[in-house]
């Protein structure tokens, strides 16, 4: 038998019991890293727990404040969002000095990633200033009905980088505050007081001057139409199959709807009952022999 061959497996061994011990050193090289370091990590999570904790009782408090003071809802909404991202920040920090990461460095790692998220995110930037100068500015606040393009709805919350509108139907529309902050803003809650303008259609063949009277009584009996200035009733459009009569009148902004339907509900049941035709499409043909 060839002695290198019975050497062969014996080498191997050695070899192999040789790394076994390698790998249990460095094992043990990280046992002993990791037991250095748990008192360390513990004591961040401490930290960590104990500073969501006070941020959210310190977000509570501010709230509180905020309502015993004459802030606007608006200002209100955007300061929590700001103050509560600021605190996250502090308490990072703080986290990151307890794991006995170097100031110096939290510093340039800080300002580093400031840069590279500043780049990365300049969209979300220009939103945040468009909510300080929605805040300064007050183009609108919690609670206005407003209007964006072609979305109506009321403010719910001007937060840190976006504002949402709660619709009709209950639908919350959320609006970059860049895009509100450079938008043309239609505020229907900015004055206490709306005129309601309506165009109702008669036929050429009804009497507009009963219809005009009949408005007119409608508008002095009814309880949300304002007297003072006098509401208008005017021809304002003579249409293919109608005279449109302009309808002017003012009401308190919270009422705005309320009269707008009852207006129309009772025209067309006075008009039905005074016998005022109001008319529909149609088309009269003359045929030549």
């Amino acid at each position: 038998m060839n002695p290198n061959f019975a050497a062969a497996p014996m080498a191997a061994q050695i070899l192999l019991a040789g790394e076994a011990e390698q790998v249990s050193a460095m094992m043990t090289e990280l046992w002993k890293f990791i037991q250095s370091l748990l008192p360390a990590i513990t004591s961040a999570l401490l930290v960590l727990l104990i500073g969501i904790a006070l941020r959210r009782t310190v977000m509570q408090v501010i709230k509180r404040t905020l309502k015993r003071t004459n802030i606007e809802p608006t200002a209100a909404s955007f300061l929590n969002s700001l103050i509560g991202v600021l605190l996250y920040l502090i308490v990072a920090v703080i986290v990151l000095s307890v794991l006995n990461v170097p100031m110096e460095s939290i510093v340039t790692v800080i300002g580093t990633a400031g840069l590279a998220i500043g780049l990365a995110l300049q969209d979300s930037l220009a939103n945040v200033a468009g909510g300080f100068l929605i805040m300064f500015t007050k183009p609108l606040k919690v609670g206005d009905l407003v209007k964006f393009g072609d979305v109506t709805g009321t403010v719910k919350c001007v937060g840190i980088l976006q504002t949402q509108l709660l619709l009709g139907d209950q639908t919350v529309v959320f609006i970059p505050n860049g895009q509100v902050a450079e938008s043309v803003i239609v505020n229907y809650s900015e004055k206490e007081m709306r005129r309601l303008d309506l165009e109702i259609g008669i036929s050429y063949d009804a009497d507009f001057e009963l219809a005009k009277r009949i408005i007119s009584d409608i508008l002095q009996a009814h309880p949300l139409a304002v007297k003072e200035p006098e509401p208008l009733v005017r021809v304002g459009r003579f249409d293919d199959s109608a005279v449109v009569l302009f309808v002017k009148v003012w009401t308190a902004n919270a009422n705005y709807w309320e009269l707008h339907y009852d207006l129309h509900e009772q025209v067309k049941k006075a008009f039905d009952e005074q016998g005022v035709a109001m008319p529909y499409p149609q088309m009269d043909v003359h045929m030549s022999r």
